[in-house]
């Protein structure tokens, strides 16, 4: 195993109890690993990342503080992938995860980088907000 990869697992095992922190990983994940797609003029939510782990944590956290449902998706390797990747859908609700996690603004507009309660908020978010970046 990589030591990327290594890096990645610890950081998806770890403990975060404080749901502005877990808000501000899921956010920083989204922006990053995440992307947005009009299916029948509504909005889903796509995450794609390298780990199990961290797309089974993604899933929980959409789950439990926002409340929305989510598929998992596995992409075998092949062409230039050496691994598998795991592919996190909310159908249902994409947008409102995007509003609830600052993708999109109530207009429905996408949103320049990290929202600013993640931003502007205490070191703590600061640090799950790096860590939700690593993790993609």
């Amino acid at each position: 195993m990589a030591m990327t990869s290594s890096v990645k697992d610890e950081l998806s095992r770890l403990s975060i109890s404080k749901p502005c922190c877990r808000k501000a990983e899921v956010s920083s994940i989204l922006r990053f690993a995440g992307g947005l797609h009009i299916s029948s003029g509504k909005i889903m939510v796509e995450i794609e990342l390298d780990t199990a782990q961290g797309a089974r944590r993604v899933r929980k956290d959409i789950a439990d503080i926002y409340g929305h449902e989510s598929d998992l998706a596995v992409i075998s390797a092949g062409g230039l992938r050496k691994g598998s990747r795991y592919l996190v859908r909310v159908l249902r609700d994409g947008d409102a995860l995007a509003r609830q996690t600052g993708l999109v603004d109530s207009n429905g507009r996408p949103v320049r980088g990290l929202p600013p309660q993640v931003v502007s908020a205490g070191v703590c978010d600061a640090e799950a907000a790096w860590r939700g970046a690593f993790l993609y």
